[in-house]
């Protein structure tokens, strides 16, 4: 589910604007630990030196006055030269140390806490200074007022760039949707087409489109053509061939010739037999369901059969035919038997001895021959060729084929026409 929405154009906008939100809420993070940061920072810089500025007027006036240990320089500021005098809660923070400048946090306040020496009369003197520093410093609703004018500055920023960023997204991925949903139509006559604003790489692929679709076209109306003349032109050749095989076989007294009549019969019959395929496979790509069901009858299995009977007595192989329920199809007969004959012939060629069996159920085809099996490579003396026309017919049709090979030799193919039955 979350790969299916992951991988989908359509969402790409949505995920690109939770992308952008998720961006911008680290953004606004950052930026407000980097406003706080700055705010104490530069507050504290400012109460250093406002309290080094005090030093030297607390020990210019120390000097002056030797016998004072405690000045309040202002309203903020207290100077002390005795660390005994300074208020028990800042000594922890001084004892045992000879310089000290930081920010203490006491209950009722912040205080600046100072700690140098000063030379006095040769005698070198500490010096310590408390500075009130919340007097001077920004309040905490001031603070609060200084954050909320920058996040809402960065808010406004984002909701910009979030509309700008909606909008090129759209206009880039909204073209790559409606190509999809042209190509789901499925409609071969149907020109690409974008709106007059999508970005220029698109139209060109829209054109590029176009141009294979019409390139396709012509070239399935070239074969559909090609197929439908040539087997038209073929069947007055065929009709001269069988009619002259029949005299001649009815005038001669010569087995030998008689032989090779019958033979130029059966020759003809299986042209006829192609013939009538091609011309039902150009009908089923001009119609592909006005084709009715039928169910395979047991005389056109026997037929086939019997065609395929002397090719593997020539080979002293035993040709077998169970069948256990006839399947429906939706094909013409020459379809069946091209299907069939091929797996036939491309069994008895690649058998050198033992049988081959035809198994026909319900909604199965089976051929199972004892030959050296299939490796893949197409061979003319064995499996190979005859199965790429078996394999096109199953595609056209939406038959499932395979090929696997038996235990100990040879291969069985398989053709599942699907379970469908005939009502009436």
């Amino acid at each position: 589910m979350i790969r299916r929405y992951l991988g989908n154009t359509r969402s790409m906008t949505g995920r690109l604007a939770l992308f952008f939100a998720a961006v911008s809420a680290v953004i606004g993070l950052f930026c407000f630990a980097l406003i706080t940061l700055t705010l104490h920072w530069a507050e504290d810089r400012i109460g250093e030196r406002r309290i080094l500025i005090d030093k030297k007027e607390a020990i210019h006036y120390f000097h002056s006055n030797p016998e004072i240990n405690v000045v309040q320089l202002d309203l903020l500021t207290t100077a002390y030269n005795d660390l005994s005098l300074v208020p028990q809660t800042y000594q922890p923070y001084l004892i045992g140390k000879s310089h000290f400048l930081d920010e203490v946090h006491i209950e009722d306040g912040s205080q600046m806490v100072y700690l140098s020496t000063f030379t006095q009369n040769g005698v070198e003197m500490p010096i310590i200074l408390l500075t009130y520093v919340d007097e001077v410093e920004i309040s905490y609703d001031e603070f609060i007022t200084v954050i909320a004018i920058n996040l809402a500055f960065v808010v406004a920023l984002v909701f910009i760039f979030a509309k700008l960023l909606m909008k090129l997204s759209q206009r880039l991925i909204e073209p790559v949707n409606a190509l999809k949903a042209q190509l789901d139509k499925n409609d071969p006559s149907a020109s690409f087409t974008l709106p007059k604003d999508a970005a220029n790489e698109f139209q060109t692929l829209a054109s590029g489109l176009n141009g294979y679709r019409t390139h396709v076209n012509e070239l399935i109306k070239r074969e559909q053509s090609f197929a439908r003349y040539a087997s038209h032109e073929l069947r007055t050749p065929l009709t001269v061939i069988k009619g002259a095989s029949k005299l001649l076989l009815r005038s001669s007294k010569d087995n030998f010739i008689s032989r090779q009549m019958i033979r130029v019969q059966e020759a003809s019959k299986q042209m006829s037999t192609m013939t009538d395929a091609l011309l039902s496979l150009v009908r089923y790509e001009r119609e592909k369901h006005n084709e009715p069901f039928r169910r395979i009858s047991t005389e056109e299995l026997d037929s086939i059969i019997s065609s395929n009977l002397p090719l593997a007595q020539e080979k002293q192989l035993d040709l077998k035919c169970t069948i256990e329920s006839m399947p429906t199809v939706q094909a013409s007969p020459p379809v069946i038997a091209i299907v069939l004959n091929n797996l036939i012939r491309n069994a008895i060629a690649a058998t050198e001895e033992g049988s081959i069996e035809v198994c026909m159920t319900e909604s199965k085809l089976k051929v199972i021959d004892c030959g050296c099996g299939y490796d893949g490579h197409q061979d003319p003396q064995g499996h190979g060729l005859g199965l790429l026309i078996v394999e096109d017919f199953c595609q056209r049709f939406n038959w499932e084929f395979s090929l696997h090979n038996n235990d100990q030799r040879g291969c069985t193919v398989y053709v599942d026409f699907g379970s469908r039955k005939i009502l009436g």
